[in-house]
């Protein structure tokens, strides 16, 4: 009899195209997929550690497996890799706990153990000199209409703030074939949307023999014919003019962008160890506002960051302002073990949740803006799902807003027309073009 399994993911992109691939692995060898709520026999956490609240996060859901009294609780990701001696001394209790080298070979580790687990037992090794990137193949998603193109792993550039190269080692890419694969894969899945995805997207291309660019990667995307595709986060240094054009006649192209600006002020920047300056980030957002009206563009923002001085987070909120940006992911500060900007001197935590809440409002307001302005519009929109409290469907633009519409269920998964009529809040609501 095979196991019944759960598994949960936490934090990126790049986590959650790993979760699919090993539920995959673990749906051919028979396991019954349950949800995590529910009773299992064996719980993954696929961990985050990006923040103190996904640590928190993560460890809050161990617990919560554990205490279904299940044969075998797993701990894999982010937060295992770098906290594995913290995870176990909060629960104090026999889980597995693998790295993010011996990820992909979970369900073989599982096969490999006497169950249930009696004591701890620790599966992981050192990052800092892996030079593979896994390509972690996958057929479908069970629960996403757009697909997640995991292209490239781990990063190489040791952001003052950041624990992502301690937990996922440098920068990897995954070569153009194992992408054409990939991306032929997912196409004969029926997939209508491919979302472009790696942990420091920007680096890909840089490990190849011979090295590649984001252009020769995107080439690829049409060249393929996909239908729809985007890219998910990039550096504002990484987005050049050659790869803006290119979009520009691109057929399958989504306008939408969503850079990492993480500050306004010069200064920060530089403590943060950031490879540009504001300047760069404003004419970036006013090129791609000159070369495609209609797109939306989101920031990254930290709120709080060691020695941000009032002028500093003013500037921040100053730029912000005057930019035709659509919405802000804000991140309140939180140290991270093991990287210099947690040995600094902190702003006080009052003083960062106001900064965060300050640049969380601006975010709603430029959203609200963006929406309304989207009234009257034809967007294309790809159905993504019904939902049954507004007895509606829900879909995605290809300037990345949220329409719901009347249709079918047999529609799910494809694009159509709709015209937007009115914006409320967040959401916009439109009718079916035929």
């Amino acid at each position: 009899m095979k196991y019944r399994l759960a598994i949960t993911t936490l934090g990126c992109k790049v986590n959650q195209v790993e979760s699919a691939s090993l539920a995959e692995q673990f749906e051919k060898k028979g396991y019954k997929f349950v949800d995590f709520k529910e009773k299992a026999d064996i719980y993954i956490v696929n961990t985050c550690a990006v923040t103190a609240k996904a640590s928190y996060e993560s460890r809050k859901l161990l617990r919560q497996a554990l205490k279904n009294e299940p044969l075998l609780v797993v701990a894999t990701g982010c937060y295992a890799q770098v906290g594995a001696e913290e995870i176990l001394g909060y629960l104090k209790a026999p889980i597995l706990i693998v790295g993010q080298r011996e990820k992909a070979k979970l369900p073989e580790i599982i096969e490999s153990l006497s169950l249930p687990l009696k004591e701890k037992h620790i599966v992981i090794s050192d990052v800092k000199d892996l030079k593979f990137c896994e390509p972690y193949p996958l057929s479908y998603f069970r629960e996403h209409k757009r697909a997640f193109l995991r292209v490239q792993d781990g990063c190489s550039l040791f952001c003052t703030y950041c624990i992502v190269p301690h937990a996922r080692g440098p920068s990897r890419s995954l070569n153009l074939e194992k992408i054409r694969e990939q991306v032929l894969r997912f196409l004969a899945a029926g997939y209508q949307e491919i979302v472009v995805t790696g942990v420091h997207l920007g680096l890909w291309g840089r490990d190849l023999s011979p090295p590649k660019t984001l252009l020769d990667l995107v080439n690829l995307l049409e060249e393929l014919g996909v239908p729809r595709w985007r890219l998910s986060s990039l550096e504002p240094q990484e987005l050049s003019e050659d790869i803006l054009y290119f979009a520009r006649k691109a057929k399958g192209f989504c306008p939408h962008f969503h850079l990492s600006l993480q500050s306004g002020s010069n200064e920060v920047l530089r403590k943060m160890g950031r490879r540009y300056k504001v300047e760069n980030f404003e004419r970036l957002v006013l090129k791609i506002k000159e070369l495609f009206p209609d797109a939306a563009i989101g920031a990254d923002v930290i709120a709080g960051f060691p020695a941000e001085t009032e002028k500093d987070f003013e500037e921040t909120y100053a730029l912000i302002e005057k930019l035709p940006l659509t919405y802000l992911h804000v991140f309140p500060y939180s140290p991270r073990p093991g990287t210099p900007a947690a040995r600094w001197r902190q702003v006080p935590p009052h003083l960062v949740a106001e900064r965060a809440r300050k640049l969380q409002e601006l975010s709603q307001a430029k959203r609200k803006a963006f929406y309304r302005a989207q009234v009257g519009q034809i967007l294309e929109v790809l159905i993504l799902r019904y939902l049954e409290e507004q007895g509606l469907y829900e879909g995605l633009s290809r300037n990345y807003v949220k329409v719901l519409f009347e249709a079918q269920e047999k529609e799910l998964g494809h694009e159509i027309s709709v015209k937007v009529e009115r914006a409320v809040n967040s959401w916009l609501y439109g009718s079916k073009i035929s």
